[in-house]
């Protein structure tokens, strides 16, 4: 019963059709859960953004139905330009016990351009996210969170569901999967990745 739960929550929001996904939907109120689901959401997004600015300039959350949770945050510290990529050691909804689940913190300096683009990027996914006219039921995949403040303070999340891998939404996860993996050290070209998101940003203009 708890896994169907959970499969249910993570099919919310889930398109199929080619090109369909170029826009975010609203993230969801997960306080209106009960039972296992509310104890889990309670936890995990507290143990998986330690050391995350409360007010994120750019923010990113994958959320796998069976795999270990990650998520980065772009960050300045001490007047540098930091990416903070955090994951779980286990899949913090299967793993029996959640108090021994492992947080596993990384971070790596980037260029002040590389920074600047990606919260040019999260500014234009908050101000595009709309709720879709039709939703249809999927099985296990991945949910993505996307998470920035606006203007007037506010601090505006957006979701999607295992997007295709050709829509807009498919290429934003493969590039914030690259800046994640750029936290953990991992040798990626920064002047490359600056040039996929300005694409993706003119291509979602």
């Amino acid at each position: 019963m708890r896994r169907l739960t959970f499969i249910f929550l993570f099919s919310l929001t889930t398109f199929f059709s080619l090109g369909q996904k170029a826009h975010l939907e609203p993230a969801q109120d997960l306080k209106q859960f009960g039972g296992d689901l509310k104890s889990y959401f309670d936890s995990i997004f507290s143990k998986l953004y330690k050391g995350f600015s409360l007010t994120p300039y750019a923010r990113y959350t994958s959320m796998p139905s069976f795999s270990y949770e990650y998520a980065f945050s772009a960050e300045i510290i001490n007047g540098k330009y930091y990416i903070l990529s955090n994951r779980l050691s286990q899949n913090y909804w299967y793993f029996g016990n959640r108090n021994t689940v492992e947080l596993i913190s990384k971070k790596v300096e980037i260029t002040n351009m590389l920074y600047s683009k990606i919260g040019e990027l999260f500014q234009i996914l908050a101000s595009q996210i709309k709720k879709s006219e039709k939703e249809v039921m999927g099985l296990d995949g991945v949910t993505y969170y996307f998470a920035t403040v606006v203007k007037n303070g506010e601090v505006k999340a957006g979701e999607t569901w295992s997007p295709d891998d050709n829509s807009l939404l498919g290429v934003l996860v493969k590039i914030c999967d690259k800046l994640f993996v750029m936290g953990n050290g991992i040798s990626i070209s920064q002047i490359d990745i600056v040039k996929e998101i300005e694409k993706l940003i003119t291509d979602l203009k």
